[in-house]
């Protein structure tokens, strides 16, 4: 699973998570904080999760109990229980997660590593080149990629002569 974090919406058909209380858009997942108001608007209108920035366990029992069908995201706690999954940084490999990542560089020490998932900060990606590589429309040297490698690897996309 990929992400994409930024600060405002990018018109891209990925999973985008962004600091606001309204799902706008299906692909919005709202990142919230420890505000009541906010997360209860977060989780009343979103449709593929929330992230919920927190160190209490409180926040996420509150969260589950509002929308138990719904996957909240927790970022700053490790705790991982049905449709919760922490949010780690980088720096520290834990396993399964979603891994919060800055650059490019960062992914190299996620390869051939199980996770669940990778939040890509739009600041050091092209969220159209992160949509190719999901997709599946480019290509590396590698013999079986999985997204990490091509992510990491300097692609090229196929272009179909007529």
């Amino acid at each position: 699973m990929i992400l994409l974090y930024g600060e405002k919406f990018v018109d891209v058909d990925l999973p985008q998570v962004i600091p606001t209380c309204e799902s706008f858009d299906p692909r919005v997942i709202p990142l919230v904080g420890e505000d009541l108001q906010c997360l209860h608007s977060a989780l009343r209108k979103a449709n593929q999760g929330v992230v919920l920035k927190t160190k209490s366990r409180l926040w996420v029992s509150l969260a589950r109990e509002l929308r138990p069908d719904l996957t909240i995201y927790v970022w700053g706690l490790s705790l991982r229980r049905g449709n919760v999954i922490p949010v780690y940084p980088a720096s520290e490999y834990r396993g399964l997660g979603v891994y919060y990542i800055r650059e490019r560089r960062d992914l190299d020490a996620f390869i051939g590593k199980p996770v669940d998932g990778f939040l890509l900060d739009t600041r050091g990606f092209d969220p159209k080149a992160v949509e190719l590589v999901v997709k599946g429309k480019v290509k590396c040297n590698c013999a079986r990629c999985d997204a990490v490698e091509k992510l990491t690897c300097n692609w090229y996309r196929e272009v179909e002569v007529l």
